[in-house]
This record gives structure tokens, sequence and C-alpha cells, in this order.
């Protein structure tokens, strides 16, 4: 070969490799392109967990900040999500700032990062899968109890004419995990009497991804509520097209409400061992996940703790421990 042709050859090899440079450029953009205009075309649905007046005092959906803390969450860059939304440098700086003054912004190394709890599809997968061994440990806890939540049961008003499996919904899901037990789960586990502070106020706070059809967000079971003859309703489960309010049937009373209190109080020291025991696999979780780099723990422990007990609820109901009615809802009212 001479080297006029050798020339010739290296300039042809060159062309090619530049070549293929810019076109390995050119998809990386697409991908990125792709992934925030994908972005803006999933639904996120918001959430908080309070009590009293502690709740947001700004829009956060106004320009679109909600959306700018997912795309964080996603590690999307900073100028797609600018060039998408068509805002200039100023702008995002502003929304920053807000976000920031707000506590739903920090920065990590330099970068903004979400101090609320974001999910996306891919992440709820990941934080079902990963709860199931903490779910299984807490249903073997509600099997050893059982029997004694039934003789319970049985000293209430509602067993002389309605049986406990009707109930099983409410008081293995609802009354032993979640609306009768988190708060014990937040002081004893958590070791807190607060919630985290916002802008003057105390609330927890969620953005996730809902891929579900007229359920809540991932399935998570919780307490909905509905008014019916002046009366507010409670409704339990993760429909919300299932709001029938049928007759006032399931009403607890207030000495009937006494004896839940007492059966979550009973079966909450066995609660909070569990988790303590499990502390190490918790935050092992918590970094695996990523989260680590984002919230502090209890923010995400206290959310991940509904897709815990959703997917206890769930395992059970296929085991036959308790029944999911067929609409995905209980209802119920308390008389104080």
């Amino acid at each position: 070969m001479t080297n006029e042709n050798m020339k010739h050859l290296i300039i042809f090899f060159s062309c090619i490799l530049i070549l293929s440079c810019q076109t390995k450029k050119t998809k990386q953009i697409s991908v990125k392109n792709d992934k925030i205009d994908l972005l803006f075309k999933k639904k996120f649905e918001h959430s908080l967990i309070s009590r009293g007046n502690n709740f947001p005092d700004f829009r956060y959906s106004k320009d679109s900040m909600d959306l700018y803390l997912v795309s964080l969450h996603e590690n999307i860059p900073t100028a797609d999500f600018q060039k998408k939304i068509n805002f200039s440098i100023e702008k995002i700086k502003q929304i920053e700032k807000l976000l920031e003054n707000k506590n739903w912004l920090h920065y990590v190394n330099g970068k903004p990062k979400p101090t609320v709890f974001i999910a996306t599809q891919k992440d709820g997968e990941k934080l079902f899968e990963s709860s199931i061994p903490i779910a299984n440990e807490i249903i073997e806890k509600i099997q050893d109890e059982l029997p004694i939540i039934k003789q319970k049961f049985n000293q209430t008003e509602i067993s002389k004419t309605q049986d406990f499996e009707k109930w099983s919904f409410l008081i293995l899901s609802n009354v032993l995990m979640d609306s009768w037990q988190i708060d014990n789960v937040e002081r004893e586990f958590l070791k807190k009497d607060k919630r985290p502070e916002r802008h003057g106020k105390n609330y927890y706070y969620s953005i996730m991804e809902n891929t579900e059809k007229n359920r809540e967000t991932f399935g998570i079971y919780g307490n909905q509520y509905a008014e019916k003859d002046g009366k507010e309703i409670s409704i339990y489960g993760n429909n919300r097209n299932g709001k029938q309010l049928i007759t006032n049937e399931n009403v607890i009373s207030k000495s009937d409400n006494e004896i839940f209190i007492s059966i979550a109080e009973d079966f909450k020291p066995k609660l909070i061992k569990l988790l303590n025991s499990n502390s190490e696999y918790i935050n092992r979780i918590f970094r695996e996940t990523g989260y680590q780099n984002e919230i502090t723990f209890d923010e995400f422990f206290i959310w991940w703790y509904h897709f815990i007990y959703t997917k206890a609820t769930d395992i059970m109901n296929d085991k036959g421990i308790l029944k999911i009615p067929k609409s995905g809802n209980f209802e119920y009212e308390i008389n104080e």
C-alpha cells in the first residue's frame, strides 16, 4: 500500500470515527429529550401527612415546580427542563430559591435535589418488591395475634350483628397498621413528635406517579372521606370511584372504638420491635434506592411504610386472612 493510499485510508477511518461520535452524541441528546418529554406526559399526584393547620402555603404546581423536582429526582439535566418549559436561567434560579425557602429543595454537592418524597412507577415497583420481607414478618405477627384480636372483636357491639370477616380488612389493615397505628410508628420507631418543618408548618409530602385507573397511587390503601346526611363518612381503601355510600350500618361506637384502639395498642410493641429488628435492612434500602442522596430517613420511611402495609394487606387477602371488599373500599363511621 502506497503512502498516498495509507493517507486516504486514515482520513476515511477518521471520518467514520467522527461520524460515529456525532451519531452517538445525537442519540444521547435524543434520549435525554425523550426522557423530559415523557416526564411531562406522566400523571403525578401529591399527598401529605399532617394534622391541623399544617400544609403547603404556596402553589407547588405553578411553573411546573413539582415536575422540576421530579426531573431532579430523575437526574434530568436542568438545561433540558429549562429548554422544555422555555424558561430563562434566572427563572429557574427563582424557582429553586422559592423551593429551597419552603424546604422542598436543597443542594447536595452543589446540585439541587428534592427534599420531599418522589416516586415514579419504576421507584414504586422497587419499593413494593423490597417491602416483601418486612410485610411477611408483619403478617406472621398478625397471625400469632389473630385469636386474641378476634376475641376482642367479639366484645364489640358490632359483633352482635356482623362477623369478623366483614371487618377483617379494616381491623387487620387500618387498625393494626395505618390510621390507628401510624402515629405510634412515628413516635416510637422514628422517635419523632413533630413532622418535618417546612416554612413554619410541619408535614410530610410526596409526589408520586399514578398509572392506576380510578385507584389511589400505586394502589396504596388509605382513608378517603365523603359526606352523607350531613355526616362525614370514612372510606378505607384505594378505589376512588367506589364511594357508593351505602347505609350507615358500619358504625363504630365510642366503646367499640376504644376496643379498636386497644387492639392497635396491643399490637404496637410487636410492630415496633419488628421494625427495630429490621433497622439495618431498612437503612440499606434507603441507601440502595438512592433516596439517601435526596431526603431524610424519616421522610423516606414514612412513605415506604405505606408500601409495606399495602403489600402486607394484599398478601393477607391472597391468603384469606382478611377479605378486601370487591369495591376495594370499606365505609365506616365513628361516633365520638
